[in-house]
């Protein structure tokens, strides 16, 4: 790893225990219902960059078969001890993901690719693309702005993370230049969400793989 993702994960291991009790309170529960809504019913789901698992126990709750990668041991131990059946953790890298082809119906990225370089982004989207099969969707979770940085959030006080900024147009760009169709795509503040969270916007979008 990079100096950046090291110091990121590194972040994620210290803080876990706060982490995983407010990350609680911030899942995207619309985005989640329209993913279950979209993938095909007891379908297989890629969770790239699973965190504590939130997530990808809520789609093994729906009956879906639920892969779990992520960096952070610390969190993946966590997961691991608090999953539901139909999911399974691996500690993998979202640049370097080693699963066959065509082998997910749905890819369930949230807050994660945001913390990659914005020049390891379009590998990564590309991978993606081959791990979906024809007709699988993409969720993809970042946050609007410009430029990448390391960043104190206010998440967690005194944590720092590495992130990556985008605008709606650059991310359809991409997800286009590697073989996906955005099929909706919206922006809304998490302040809005829940008001003990700074203002911040992030971009929610849907793509479909193509071909």
């Amino acid at each position: 790893m990079d100096d950046v993702s090291k110091t990121t994960i590194a972040t994620y291991d210290k803080t876990a225990p706060e982490y995983i009790e407010k990350v609680q309170k911030y899942a995207p529960e619309p985005e989640r219902e329209k993913f279950v809504s979209l993938v095909k019913p007891g379908g297989s789901i890629l969770d790239a960059g699973c965190g504590s698992g939130r997530d990808a126990n809520y789609f093994a709750s729906k009956g879906f078969t639920v892969t779990g990668i992520d960096l952070s041991e610390t969190l993946l131990v966590y997961a691991r001890d608090h999953a539901e059946k139909n999911v399974t953790f691996f500690t993998m890298d979202l640049r370097n993901i080693d699963f066959p082809e065509r082998v997910f119906d749905g890819i369930w990225a949230c807050a994660s690719v945001l913390h990659l370089t914005r020049d390891e982004v379009p590998t990564v989207f590309a991978k993606f693309r081959s791990l979906l099969k024809p007709e699988g969707i993409l969720f993809l979770l970042m946050k609007e702005g410009i430029g990448e940085r390391m960043v104190t959030s206010g998440t967690i006080e005194g944590d720092e993370r590495f992130f990556s900024y985008y605008s709606g147009d650059e991310l359809k760009s991409m997800l286009a230049d590697a073989g996906f169709t955005v099929t909706e795509q919206y922006a809304w503040n998490q302040h809005d969400r829940n008001p003990e969270r700074p203002q911040e916007v992030w971009i929610t979008t849907f793509a479909k793989s193509t071909g």
